[in-house]
């Protein structure tokens, strides 16, 4: 009984987060905006020459990458020595102590989060500006920081977070918000594919990567780390998705129905497995209601002849 609920349940929230993201494509503009870059990368991946255009930005993503790692370093004790940010696109972080286990996974699902958060703030074109300038802020503390892994590696990055802070300082709020979007796909689009070369790297037995870290802590084949990885960095970029341009509850309480409408501000809209329960909640309390008018015409029917008895001698 409890696994059917929980599969019920499961299967209604997967319709409720389906049916908000289609509508969410059609009638939000950012996400309209985002799925037209996604598009346009794609093809640009595969057309020759034009994936230079894209190669910064995959830079970008692989310095991100590589900043989870030195932040979860950090947070968990350990020291970082070096963030080094490769021509082909490959990065290291060089660090020692901390939680080596959550280090390995911050690679990947940490670049998963940012994109998801990447996401949220793009719902806001009037933050755009500021977020744009706190990342490029970063990015140029880490270079200064971190950033002793080669010429390439330093200047790489000192670009990336210089463009950054020009673009947030000398653009436009619409061009800085379309920028910022460009981000946010950028850094989900290569977060997942990164996690679709590491599962192909896992299966023809590659030695250096953060699956193979974990396989030598754990016991756990690598290609087990890079599958649920992966299944969690979709999980966790749907839900960015869904909870950023999901319809607001006004919007959904106008197209209900009046029965419907006059659930409480708690609405099990949020909730299917209390939809049925408040509706018939509603429905009784319509019944009482109706109920209760009805009496009371009874008893104006009633009071002008009980008049007429007491007016009799």
């Amino acid at each position: 009984m409890a696994t059917k609920m929980i599969k019920n349940s499961a299967g209604a929230h997967a319709r409720l987060m389906a049916s908000d993201l289609l509508h969410a494509v059609k009638h939000e503009r950012t996400v309209q905006i985002m799925l037209l870059i996604l598009i346009v990368s794609l093809l640009c991946w595969q057309m020759p020459y034009a994936n230079i255009f894209l190669y910064p930005f995959k830079l970008f993503v692989t310095t991100v990458h590589e900043a989870c790692h030195a932040l979860v370093t950090r947070l968990t004790g350990g020291n970082v020595q070096m963030i080094s940010i490769s021509p082909d696109e490959s990065g290291l972080t060089l660090s020692s102590g901390g939680f080596r286990p959550l280090i390995s996974m911050a690679g990947y699902l940490g670049t998963a989060v940012f994109g998801g958060m990447l996401i949220w703030w793009g719902k806001r074109p009037a933050d755009a500006r500021f977020i744009l300038q706190s990342i490029g802020t970063v990015i140029l503390a880490l270079t200064v920081f971190y950033g002793g892994g080669g010429i390439f590696s330093f200047v790489s990055m000192l670009i990336i977070g210089a463009a950054i802070l020009w673009v947030s300082r000398k653009a436009s709020d619409a061009a800085c918000h379309m920028f910022l979007l460009m981000l946010a796909v950028q850094t989900t689009l290569n977060s997942v594919l990164d996690i679709q070369t590491l599962f192909l790297v896992s299966v023809m037995g590659g030695q250096h990567s953060d699956a193979k870290n974990m396989e030598g802590m754990t016991g756990i084949p690598a290609i087990v780390w890079s599958l649920l990885w992966g299944v969690i960095a979709l999980a966790i970029l749907t839900y960015s998705l869904w909870v950023s341009y999901r319809p607001q509850k006004t919007a959904r309480a106008e197209a209900a129905s009046p029965v419907i409408g006059g659930l409480s501000s708690q609405s099990s809209l949020e909730d299917p497995l209390l939809l049925e329960q408040e509706l018939e909640s509603s429905l009784a309390d319509l019944k009482l209601n109706t109920a209760g008018k009805k009496a009371e015409a009874e008893k104006i029917k009633l009071k002008p002849k009980d008049e007429k008895k007491k007016s009799k001698p």
